[in-house]
């Protein structure tokens, strides 16, 4: 594999050699192209442009949820990156964007905001990661992370409660919204309407 090392104008700082056995590289994201060049709606690579309701601000009718979503990074980078969507995060925007649509097929105004938190388990195998940020974007309230094998055996527990839950048809069971309030993490942002 060949790598460059840049520094932080972009210009290659270091290049280098690494043998590897497997390795897997991954393409910058873009959005799909039947969206690309639309004015107001994506930004120059095709992601979706989405307010604090989710809502494309030119295109009223329009919700985005997930990685397809335009999230501006913190700064500038020497080299293009993306900002990580985590599921918890995905299901925030979900929360929000179903509340609002409900909202507006009533005649009301959306007002519903995801908290974009970010719950992960990332399994490396026979070990992992597991993180909380809350929100995701900085500046943050939590920064909570923790590794080791136990990361691993709860990814495989996760997955087997998920899988389960997704069979009965429960999303969010009553127990699972009782555990994430009594830790501080929540889908929805707590808005002060007039």
């Amino acid at each position: 594999m060949h790598v460059e090392e840049v520094n932080p104008d972009g210009s290659v700082k270091a290049a280098s050699e690494l043998p590897f056995g497997f390795s897997m590289m991954l393409p910058a994201f873009r959005g799909i192209k039947p969206l690309m060049g639309i004015e107001g709606l994506v930004n120059p690579r095709g992601f979706v442009i989405v307010d604090k309701h989710q809502q494309n601000p030119t295109f009223k009718n329009v919700f985005s949820v997930g990685v397809c979503v335009a999230i501006p990074p913190m700064g500038p980078t020497p080299v293009a990156c993306g900002v990580p969507k985590t599921g918890f995060m995905i299901e925030s925007m979900v929360t929000a964007t179903a509340l609002n649509i409900g909202a507006m097929l009533r005649g009301r105004p959306p007002k519903h905001q995801g908290t974009w938190n970010a719950v992960c388990l990332a399994d490396f195998g026979d070990s992992g990661v597991a993180f909380v940020a809350q929100p995701q974007m900085p500046p943050r309230n939590v920064n909570w992370a923790s590794s080791g094998k136990w990361v691993h055996a709860a990814k495989i527990a996760f997955e087997k409660y998920f899988i389960r839950k997704m069979r009965k048809g429960e999303s969010e069971p009553f127990y699972e919204t009782a555990a994430l309030n009594m830790l501080g993490i929540s889908k929805l942002k707590q808005v002060v309407t007039d």
